[in-house]
């Protein structure tokens, strides 16, 4: 019965296994970008100024319309005349209105010639896709950054619940040892239970650190837009990856190249091109207007010379005074165009000091990572020796879980420097408006796992 339980379970653990997707970094964000809903929703006000491009682009092209049309009418408005009565009783006899038929097709055409105002609008609304492109940039920065960050955090729960396994397994073996030894009467009952509660403890903050790797896989899921309960298996590592470069240079591609101070300089574009349309409503305009068609009663008619109608014009127009309403619309563009400037300048003030917090971040990331492996080589070598110490009676079991848990500590504490880095670098190379993932490791970089 034993053995056939155990089929079932192995049976049972296969299907999931199954499911559990490889996952690293790289695809995690592309993940992502393909399916945020906030990048989407960018995306579509990029559709949106595209489209008011191609609406200002009308204003200078022609426009051309066709129209047809076709009446029964009877007009009895001759007989209505006052002098109608007049007229001749036989030529009074005559006038009989009847029924008519007309049919009448025309084309009409409008032209705007030349106006201050089209060019103007035409140049507002090409700016307007190129700050829009520079808004989707700057979401995929947003969103590559979150989906790495997330991926990180998964990460270092996994790493923590790694580090929390093996020291159960170390604190069960001990606390076998307490047991034999106390059976064997060399160690006492105090040394049983303290390595009892010890082994409980740690299987309590095992517990803890499984269910923050659970938390973070459904936050990692969610970043992804995909069902929050998929099984994930990441195939990337926290790993230190050396990242240097002056603050200074930080600083300078930071306002270089993030996509926010590229959107602010062209919105500055923009609103000066706002203040032009505004000063274009009081300027003159020359417009083109035509009709040419046919207007007959008979349908066979059409294509008649005799039957053509048209006309063509060339207005000019110069407003004189409108009330003001152009310099009120004047002033606003202006004041729009000095709330942008103002923006600018918090903009550059935010970016630089972002630059400068995230060179901060990353070099004391850099120290703490090096200090915390340097304390785990030394923390497994003084386990080590208390290990052999206590199988020598040279050392007691209160020294093996001190020396247990600074081990422990130790790991652990490297697991959040090499998570603290990684972030750092991926948020530095944000601020730079860089690719947030890190390139290749070389084969020499070292890992948490080392």
């Amino acid at each position: 019965m034993k053995r056939i339980a155990c089929l079932v379970l192995v049976i049972l653990s296969l299907p999931a296994r199954a499911r559990s997707e490889a996952l690293s970094r790289a695809e995690a964000v592309a993940a992502a970008l393909d399916a945020n809903p906030t990048l989407r929703k960018t995306r579509e006000d990029l559709n949106i100024l595209e489209g008011q491009k191609q609406e200002a682009l009308a204003d200078a092209l022609p426009e051309l319309e066709l129209f047809g049309n076709f009446a029964r009418y009877r007009d009895p408005g001759l007989l209505n005349s006052p002098s109608f009565d007049a007229f001749p009783p036989e030529l009074r006899d005559s006038l009989i209105p009847t029924p008519a038929s007309l049919w009448e097709g025309t084309a009409h055409l409008k032209q705007t010639l030349f106006s201050f105002k089209v060019g103007r609008a035409i140049k507002a609304a090409r700016l307007g896709t190129q700050y829009g492109r520079e808004q989707i940039h700057a979401a995929e920065q947003d969103v590559s950054l979150l989906a790495v960050q997330v991926y990180n955090d998964h990460l270092l729960a996994l790493e923590q619940m790694r580090v929390a396994e093996k020291a159960v397994r170390q604190k069960e073996e001990h606390s076998k040892m307490a047991q034999n030894r106390f059976t064997a009467g060399v160690a006492t009952e105090l040394d049983v239970l303290r390595s009892n509660v010890d082994l409980e403890n740690t299987r309590t903050q095992l517990l803890r650190y499984r269910g923050r790797a659970e938390i973070t896989r459904s936050r990692l899921n969610a970043v992804m837009v995909r069902p929050i309960d998929t099984p994930i298996e990441p195939t990337d590592s926290l790993a230190y990856v050396p990242f240097a470069v002056p603050v200074e240079e930080a600083v300078r591609l930071a306002w270089e190249n993030r996509p926010e101070a590229k959107a602010v300089a062209l919105n500055e574009q923009i609103q000066d091109t706002f203040v032009g349309i505004a000063k274009a409503e009081h300027q003159p305009t020359l417009d083109l207007d035509g009709n040419w068609g046919y207007s007959v009663r008979q349908f066979g008619n059409f294509a008649q010379n005799d039957f053509q109608k048209w006309n063509l014009g060339i207005s000019l127009k110069i407003p004189v005074f409108d009330g003001f309403r152009t310099a009120g619309k004047v002033a606003q563009a202006r004041a729009e165009r000095a709330k942008v400037t103002q923006d600018r300048v918090a903009l550059e003030n935010d970016i630089r000091l972002e630059a400068k917090d995230a060179w901060d971040r990353l070099s004391v990331a850099k120290g703490i990572y090096e200090a915390a492996e340097l304390n785990v080589q030394q923390a497994q070598k003084a386990l080590e020796m208390t290990q052999a110490n206590y199988n020598y009676g040279a050392a007691t079991l209160l020294d093996v879980l001190d020396a247990q848990a600074a081990q422990t500590l130790a790991e652990s504490t490297r697991a959040e420097a090499l998570f603290e880095h990684a972030n750092a670098r991926a948020r530095m190379r944000y601020v730079m408006a860089r690719e947030v993932l890190d390139p290749p490791a070389p084969a020499s970089a070292k890992t948490g796992d080392q």
